[in-house]
């Protein structure tokens, strides 16, 4: 830990980014064997204590009001990093700062003293330093109303017309706290307590993945309770199916369905999981992925029982799956389980690998040289010995590339409906057709997905470029059931293809 200088005079400005860097020695007798593993400390650590006392403080806060308010944050705010005040600012460029948000003074303090020191305080702040990009805030050193030196940090929150930052006043001298460290954790509790009365579990996972994003790795205790908050996310996942539309103008038939994720109280993508995961590496989503998987077969299974009773009815579904996740065994295993126990045949079963992820670059830390020609050997194990099929999604976007596409033969490709953007999105769609048509008995069926009432193209249009399928909100906007094209849609849908 990196103490403040006890002699720094008041007014002294210094970045909030010092390290804390802990050491350990082991002493004993040297031993003949080679002891078990141990890993280095994480300087992260030391702030656990502090995010359990800053959760612990705001879940108490929310069990004893029912609307808790701005001061309700600030006040925990201040509890929890035992300060004397919490303030939020709103100023600008020349310097005018006024108090938009101000916590319960501290009991030991007097009121009419403080607003002097608050004014002393608000005139020292600084726009440039704050809003710093090499830096996330900065602290100063005061004299309290007794005489006692302190520090306040000062934290950015916002730089628009109206800038805001966060000042906590009355820390300890020389304090674990003036770090910037304590300022991620600060800023990032208080934007996500801004939401609608978020969930305290949302609340600690964004300040856990605002550390991982800006500080790499973290303790293992750490690490262990995101996944454990991450997991209990994905248990609150609901499944809801986006239809895939056969576009023979005399043949109009839903030909397959998407399994999509969905919040179950607004039923919105749950995006937090896809950004969580991807941001903490592997295990999470591996675990995504199976969850998923296990969660979207069950639910095709239920939602067709009312209107697929004969397994000829029954149209393939199509399943999201990282990159990541195909290449490791307990994913395999996952899609065996699924296949051996029925839940859907392996036939009716679309892996559906995103465009957007880069394929896997290494297997067990050792880099491959050809990770191309690695992913597509594991895919050929999950087609032989499971006889499941897979799609490319995404094609146009992300790490999209015809040699990708090419060297996997996919029996399925989904086209980004930003191509259609494109003036010679035609032309792109037939090199897709000729590309995965060509020395093919068995060529994938190329589908443009996004279709919706705002799309520059007419379905007439895209027929005519050899568009047989497509997915979107034009065709059916996703629903927990799976149905049969009614009559009413069918003819609308066949109106649009001879305008």
């Amino acid at each position: 830990m990196h103490p403040l200088n006890q002699s720094q005079q008041a007014g002294n400005k210094i970045p909030l980014n010092e390290a804390i860097v802990d050491i350990v020695a082991q002493s004993g007798e040297q031993k003949s064997q080679i002891e078990q593993t141990k890993y280095l400390h994480n300087y992260l650590e030391y702030y656990e204590d502090f995010i359990d006392r800053l959760i612990t403080q705001f879940n108490l806060t929310r069990r004893n009001t029912q609307n808790y308010s701005e001061i309700d944050v600030l006040n925990t705010i201040s509890h929890a990093s035992d300060a004397d005040l919490v303030l939020v600012l709103v100023g600008d460029r020349e310097e005018k700062w006024d108090i938009k948000h101000r916590s319960n003074l501290n009991d030991n303090l007097n009121y009419d003293d403080d607003e002097k020191i608050i004014t002393q305080i608000i005139s020292s702040i600084n726009f440039e330093q704050i809003f710093n990009p090499a830096y996330h805030g900065t602290y100063h050193i005061y004299q309290d109303n007794q005489n006692i030196s302190k520090a306040f940090v000062v934290l950015p929150l916002q730089e628009f017309s109206q800038a805001e930052v966060i000042v906590i006043c009355g820390l300890t001298i020389g304090s674990n706290l003036l770090v910037d460290v304590y300022g991620k954790i600060i800023s990032s509790f208080y934007q996500a307590s801004q939401h609608n009365f978020p969930k305290v579990e949302v609340i600690e996972a964004t300040i856990l993945d605002s550390l991982k994003y800006n500080f790499g790795f973290l303790s293992s205790s750490l690490y262990q309770r995101r996944f454990d908050l991450f997991y209990q996310r994905l248990k609150q996942m609901v499944v809801y199916f986006e239809p895939v539309l056969n576009l023979e103008p005399d043949d109009l038939f839903i030909s397959g369905w998407e399994a999509l994720a969905r919040n179950p109280e607004n039923y919105t993508a749950p995006t937090d999981l896809f950004t969580a995961a991807e941001l903490w590496g592997s295990r999470f989503t591996v675990e995504l992925d199976r969850y998923f998987l296990n969660i979207a077969c069950e639910s095709y299974r239920h939602a067709r029982q009312l209107t697929q009773r004969r397994a000829g009815d029954v149209v393939p579904l199509s399943v999201n799956v990282y990159p990541e996740s195909i290449m490791r065994s307990d994913y395999f295993e996952a899609v065996q389980q699924i296949v051996k126990d029925r839940i859907i045949s392996p036939r009716n079963l679309i892996l559906e690998i995103s465009e957007k992820s880069e394929l896997p670059q290494f297997d067990h830390g050792i880099r491959l040289q050809n990770p191309l020609q690695t992913f597509k050997s594991r895919l050929i194990e999950y087609v032989s010995q499971l006889k499941v099929r897979f799609a490319i999604d995404d094609f146009g976007v992300g790490y999209a590339s015809v040699s990708r596409l090419a060297g996997l033969n996919p029996s399925h490709v989904k086209i980004d409906r930003e191509l259609l953007q494109h003036h010679s999105s035609h032309i792109i769609i037939n090199f897709v057709h000729e590309l995965v048509g060509a020395n093919n008995l068995n060529p994938a069926k190329v589908i443009v997905e996004g279709i919706d009432e705002t799309i520059a193209i007419s379905l007439r249009l895209l027929r005519e470029i050899g568009v047989s399928y497509i997915q979107g909100h034009l065709v059916g906007k996703p629903q927990p059931e799976v149905y049969r094209l009614s009559q009413d849609k069918y003819d609308e849908l066949k109106k649009m293809l001879l305008q």
